[in-house]
């Protein structure tokens, strides 16, 4: 039975049968529970034994078997959790299974980045249709040409006979494959794209470069000793080698064994060739070799800066687009007849070119639709097409079908000849810092760079893989790893979610029990977190209280009357130096073992679903939500195995509103040891591939791993305990502080990132001392460079105090303790390049997601709450992030591909803007705001002030700063010389959007004017306001100030 599609009152059951001993729980009448159905234990409770003797046996079996049951939760009204019937997470996955596959429908650059099934020694792989049928014979058969047909339109594989358009087709398929083979693919790209000239004498002024390539190249060519030691050091661990073996003792066989396994060992591999007794030692921990443990702990990080001057000038060597572009339209023509696409008219041929354009110059996440461009050609054009009708009329019906064909043709054309071309010849990838954007690396120029990088890497935190340092029976599977491109140099990427062998479970998923353990510990032992925030919200909850703390404390007030400029608070902000890269692995795990209390740990599943309504939903509409509004999200919480809650007690304890939770009913069981062997193996042996070699991390722990983020909490946590607390003790106590001294601080640490804010000058720049000085024990070096302070922390530093503290994409003001966004980073291309662009989607159902998802995260209580900010500095905050919000409107205006842009749509896509940014924040604010009277009547009357108030200054602001954005977006277009005609037809629509701006800006102000509003109208001065200089500045250059 399959468990997805059934009740899920039976999951955990099934028939006993002889070899189901050792289950946890069985029951009588031949059933065996080997996991525990809390939603069956629910079911025996007195209410719905009252109602069986109500309603009888057959109507109860009835209702439990045909239909679906929710209860509703005593403890949160608004909530139901299922209690029989199919999984509805199940139903609702179905459903989505179901949905038409669009895939060859649509096409991205996504699908070639990362040297995706890159082959290196040949363009088109052997197994490639066209290479297998020019093996034929040349011209090739018809029979063969139709097997060609075959793979180009996957919807004829079944049928015994072509229909008539492919029969006449075949002659042209014929001269393609001719035309396949006859082409020169490497002399074509050599000619059209040669290897720049500045690359070569990059790699004649470096002779040193090109020797360590070539002994690269030459190390990939060595003998497959890859199979053969893992079977040698396996036969050496467990003592066996040979058959031939007389009757002699054990420790006599034994030993023979060991010499003999040597010698095959070193003719295998000279790295391998030991002494028999350091073969009978190997893979065993000596513990008093602590240099040893001194190489596999402590990197030399220096050598990771060794070819970062020449990898930073080889990056610059990337591709540019128009000879990539150039590439493979050239290469198209050269390989598939005219006739294909129709030769009596070029618009078809133009339309190929078009699709080709758009695919090189996309970014990232730009998905095309073929059906798009198939509905551009004229059908009646393409003889292959036309049957049955020669003439210029093609039959709807008729048309539907080739279309049809015209996309297998495209994807076909797309997926077997191009992506091969562009895989095997370049490396595509982005870049840190651009966004979206790709850069295309030639393969001469990229195995340079990733030569240097993996050197690098091998003299810091890698080393190859040998026997010496893999474990002997590994659990962990092996990642890929690849590298990324910054401004400065290369990043490694560890993808631990996907393995290099299809068939083994990726790490992240193996150590996905292992986290949910390690969050209930530091649930149960806070001390484990320290200074920890893990999101915003976390943020928000420290420092308001902190914040209204020094705001009403009269001591304080005292203080900076006296002082006269003094700050309200002192604060100080430290980065540690590649955090995850220094953390020493035996140190997290002696901590980590400390941390597991527990023998044995379940981990439940189940589902909590929301409806959420789309974007593109009236705010309005009373109309029902569709389906595909409604999502699940698993949760796994992990307790003790001797505590299992009944689902209906778990789900009481739940605080989510307005949910549906689902049981999971299948547990997984981890004990301690287990848990521990896994993060040993973690830790210590995570092994990545790369260019077909295996690394082993030697130092620090696997960045992208589903446990990082939480590891890091941990041991830095601990440093807190061990170092920093011990040399800066918390002031809470009387010991050192007295009671009479008025002192608040408070510490918080974004995974590596520390910031300390006091009211107590001296303790600000001992905190600055300490974290200066660093820790060897924890490894632990602070980035000098990314310091920050608003004091001066030595009279003898060059460094001058910081007026705002800028952290975890926040800027901080010390002076009067306001908080806003930091948008430094933020430029108009960088804003462009990160809109994805789909096709295949309306612009009715994205174009306000697009609008809102920078800023949505931003609509946190924490830059909006009128009990922690001054009103000044939430119009700023809004003014900031509704200009934000205005240029993407503009920007994608301009990116869609619209001849006639309805104007009156783009307005309602504003009023809809505001509309959702206005909920958003007074959502947010509701839930950060105290809910301990949310039951009574003052608080919803208080809610109803609060949303109408956001409402006036959400549409004040941001009718202001659409009005501003769209008038400057109109002067240049008009001031535009070229196309005259063309930019003022566009002149006018923007004149016309600005005109119902206006119109709905003043039609507001009557509004607010009627019921007596105190938000100002008047908001020029948000445009001198100095907060908003680094938000202005990035438009100044488009003529936006």
């Amino acid at each position: 039975m399959n468990w997805e599609d059934a009740n899920i009152l039976t999951l955990g059951y099934r028939e006993a049968t002889p070899g189901a001993a050792g289950h946890r729980v069985t029951q009588s009448n031949g059933i065996v529970c080997y996991y525990p159905n809390t939603l069956v234990a629910a079911l025996k409770k007195p209410l719905w034994g009252s109602l069986h003797e109500l309603m009888g046996d057959d109507l109860v079996t009835h209702l439990l078997l045909n239909y679906t049951i929710f209860v509703q939760l005593k403890e949160n009204p608004d909530s139901f959790i299922q209690l029989t019937g199919k999984s509805l997470r199940q139903q609702k996955r179905q459903t989505m299974s179901d949905s038409v596959d669009t895939t060859k429908r649509n096409v991205s650059i996504n699908h070639v980045m990362y040297a995706r099934s890159f082959r290196r020694d040949r363009v088109f792989a052997s197994s490639h249709f066209l290479v297998k049928a020019s093996k034929t014979g040349d011209p090739i058969s018809r029979t063969e040409a139709s097997r060609v047909l075959r793979s180009i339109f996957p919807d004829t594989a079944g049928q015994k006979r072509l229909s008539k358009r492919l029969i006449n087709l075949i002659p042209t398929i014929q001269t393609m494959v001719s035309r396949f083979k006859a082409c020169q693919v490497e002399e074509l790209a050599k000619k059209i794209v040669p290897v720049n000239a500045d690359f070569r004498k990059f790699m004649a002024d470096n002779p040193d470069i090109k020797r360590k390539i070539t002994e690269r190249a030459a190390d990939v060519k060595t003998s497959s000793q890859t199979m053969i030691l893992p079977i040698l050091r396996k036969s050496l661990e467990d003592g066996y080698l040979s058959q031939s073996d007389g009757v002699a003792s054990s420790s006599e066989r034994k030993r023979k064994r060991r010499e003999g396994a040597i010698e095959m060992l070193s003719h295998v591999s000279v790295s391998s060739s030991k002494s028999p007794d350091e073969a009978v030692h190997n893979g065993k921990k000596h513990k008093n070799d602590t240099s040893q443990q001194h190489f596999n702990e402590v990197s030399d990080l220096t050598k990771l800066q060794q070819h970062k001057e020449d990898i930073k000038k080889l990056l610059a060597f990337a591709t540019p687009k128009k000879k990539i572009y150039r590439l493979i339209r050239k290469f198209i023509v050269q390989v598939v007849p005219k006739e294909m696409w129709g030769d009596s008219d070029t618009k078809n041929w133009k339309c190929v070119k078009i699709l080709l354009r758009k695919l090189i110059f996309s970014r990232k996440f730009d998905v095309f639709s073929l059906k798009k461009c198939a509905d551009e050609f004229q059908v009646t054009k393409v003889k292959w097409m036309n049957v049955q009708h020669k003439g210029k009329y093609c039959p709807p019906n008729e048309r539907v079908k080739c279309l049809e064909l015209l996309q297998d043709l495209l994807w076909w054309m797309i997926s077997s000849l191009v992506f091969p071309l562009l895989r095997n010849l370049l490396y595509i990838t982005e870049a840190e810092g651009l966004a979206n954007e790709i850069a295309f690396y030639q393969r001469p120029v990229w195995n340079v760079i990733s030569a240097l990088a993996l050197s690098d890497l091998e003299g810091g935190i890698l080393q190859p893989a040998s026997i010496e340092t893999l474990p002997s029976e590994r659990q962990l599977a092996t990642s890929r790893m690849r590298l990324l491109p910054k401004p400065n140099g290369i990043r490694p990427l560890m993808n631990l979610s996907t393995a290099t062998d299809p068939t083994k479970v990726s790490v992240n998923r193996s150590m996905e029990a292992v986290h949910r353990v390690l969050i209930f510990e530091m649930e149960r032992q806070p001390k484990l977190l320290g200074a920890s925030v893990r999101n915003i919200d976390e943020i928000y909850k420290r420092l308001k209280p902190f914040f209204l703390q020094i705001s009403q404390c009269p001591c304080c007030a005292e203080r900076r009357r006296v002082c006269g400029d003094t700050p309200m608070a002192y604060c100080v902000t430290v980065d540690v130096e590649r955090c995850f890269d220094t953390i020493r692995p035996r140190k997290l795990y002696q901590i980590l073992k400390k941390a597991m209390k527990e023998d044995e740990y379940l981990i439940r599943k189940h589902w909590v679903g929301h409806q959420v309504a789309p974007v593109s939903s009236s705010t309005d509409s009373n109309e029902s939500l569709p389906a595909s509004s409604f999502f699940f999200k698993l949760e796994r919480p992990a307790c003790p195995s001797g505590e299992l809650l009944g689902f209906d007690e778990l789900a009481a304890q739940s605080k989510k509103k307005n949910s549906l939770l689902v049981d999971g009913v299948l547990y997984d069981y981890l004990t301690k040891t287990k848990a521990l062997q896994l993060l040993k193996e973690h830790l210590s042996s995570n092994v990545v591939q790369m260019e077909g070699h295996e690394y082993v991390q030697r130092c620090g722990i696997p960045q992208g791993s589903v446990l990082s983020t939480t590891l890091c909490n941990m041991y830095y946590a601990h440093f807190e305990r061990r170092v920093l607390r011990k040399r800066l003790p918390e002031v809470c106590d009387p010991a050192i502080v007295p009671v009479s001294c008025c002192q608040h601080e408070e510490l918080l640490r974004y995974i590596d990132d520390f910031m300390f804010i006091t009211t107590d000058l001296k303790r600000a720049r001992r905190f600055f001392e300490v974290m200066h000085e660093g820790n060897e024990e924890h490894g632990c070096c602070v980035n000098v460079t990314k310091s920050q302070a608003n004091f001066e922390v030595d009279s003898r530093s060059e460094r001058t105090p910081s007026g705002f503290i800028s952290w975890c994409g926040m800027l901080i003001d010390p002076k009067d303790l306001q908080v806003y966004v930091n948008y430094e980073k933020l430029s108009s291309s960088l804003l462009q390049s990160s809109i994805p662009f789909n096709e295949t989607k309306t612009a009715q159902d994205i174009f306000v997601d697009k609008v809102i998802s920078p800023i949505r995260q931003r609509w946190h209580a924490l830059y909006f709450d009128p009990e922690l900010l001054s009103d000044d500095s939430i119009r700023v905050n809004l003014f900031q992030m509704l200009l934000v919000a205005a240029h993407r409107f503009t920007i994608l205006i301009d990116v869609l591909p619209f001849v006639n842009r309805d104007m009156n749509f783009f307005h309602n896509c504003m009023l809809r803007v505001l509309k959702k940014m206005t909920k958003g924040i007074h959502h947010n604010l509701k839930l950060g705001l105290d809910s301990a009277c949310t039951k009574t009547r003052e608080p919803r009357n208080r809610s109803k002030l609060t949303y109408e108030g956001m409402k006036e200054q959400v549409w004040t602001v941001g009718l202001f700063a659409f009005c501003l954005v769209i008038e400057s977006k109109r002067g240049q277009v008009k001031g535009s010389s070229a196309g005259y005609g063309k930019e003022q037809c566009r002149w006018l629509e923007w004149q016309k959007l600005l005109d119902s701006i206006q119109v709905e800006r003043e039609e507001f102000k009557v509004c607010a004017k009627c019921t007596q509003s105190t938000v100002p109208f008047s908001l020029e001065w948000l445009l001198q306001d100095r907060r908003n200089a680094c938000v202005l500045k990035q438009y100044k250059q488009r003529g936006l100030a």
